[in-house]
């Protein structure tokens, strides 16, 4: 019975690498209209699961090292996120709905394109003096 369980146990865990894998070497990421498309999957691709994480990850990751590296008392942040905070879903769906809108800048790197969306949707309010 143990066998049993134990081998269920590795069995299950093996199949997030298994789909996982399979999704990493389809994607290539080299333009933000490569994201883009990841991020815009439909709802009934076969793949949906594999790219929302992809593109979940990547939003979140950018995120998490624009907030590191402005951290400091001198930086100054290129975009600042609602205090309400954001789910990353809405946030792939208006990066979805920018680079539609703005298909000049999809040629870009995924992160400065990235950037250039929230600099653009999440400005930081102007510090008055």
């Amino acid at each position: 019975m143990r066998k049993a369980v134990l081998s269920a146990l590795a069995a299950a865990s093996l199949l997030p690498f298994q789909l996982s894998s399979a999704t990493a070497a389809e994607v290539e990421v080299r333009t933000a209209g490569d994201l883009l498309n990841i991020c815009a999957i439909a709802d009934d691709d076969p793949r949906v699961e594999g790219a929302r994480g992809f593109c979940y990850g990547f939003l979140s990751g950018a995120a998490n090292y624009h907030r590191s590296v402005t951290a400091g008392s001198k930086a100054k942040p290129l975009f600042c996120l609602p205090e309400a905070g954001l789910s990353r879903a809405d946030a792939a769906k208006r990066f979805v709905a920018w680079g539609q809108a703005n298909p000049k800048h999809l040629g870009e790197a995924p992160v400065d394109g990235l950037m250039r969306f929230a600099t653009a949707t999440w400005p930081c309010k102007q510090a008055k003096h």
